[in-house]
């Protein structure tokens, strides 16, 4: 199964949300509570800031990530998964696509604790923890 970036638009801003909702708002409120106004407003803001495109498989959107290019490493802020594709090895492919954007330099990411599963993903996927933070580890694969 073969996975494609398509740049997301200012008109996928909902499908885009109705991708992150239903994947991220469990671990945010086991953290530090869902505020909706508040996610709406940071959600919004940083669309457009980092690289946000949809993941494309056999002409289907089956999630998104979002992105930054820096110089010193290649960030993943965000890959979200449809629960129908995800322990397929789609996961695999999506963080060689990202990584080789930037072959050279290390792609790195943030998990939060309380997402043991991804944790256990990211883990096997060759990526360590560089640094411990209080709701969340910092993890890094290098080329």
């Amino acid at each position: 199964m073969q996975v494609q970036l398509l740049k997301a638009a200012e008109e996928d801003k909902d499908d885009i949300w109705n991708l992150f909702v239903p994947a991220m708002k469990h671990h945010i409120e086991k953290i530090w509570g869902w505020e909706l106004a508040w996610q709406i407003n940071e959600f919004n803001n940083r669309y457009f800031e980092l690289n946000t495109s949809f993941l494309v498989t056999d002409n289907r959107k089956v999630g998104y990530v979002r992105y930054s290019l820096n110089d010193h490493d290649t960030y993943l802020n965000m890959v979200i998964l449809s629960p129908d594709v995800q322990s397929m090895g789609l996961g695999k492919r999506v963080l060689t696509l990202i990584q080789s954007l930037q072959p050279e330099k290390p792609l790195r990411l943030r998990c939060f604790h309380v997402n043991k599963r991804a944790l256990s993903f990211y883990e096997a996927s060759g990526f360590q923890t560089i640094e411990s933070e209080e709701h969340s580890v910092l993890m890094e694969r290098n080329t």
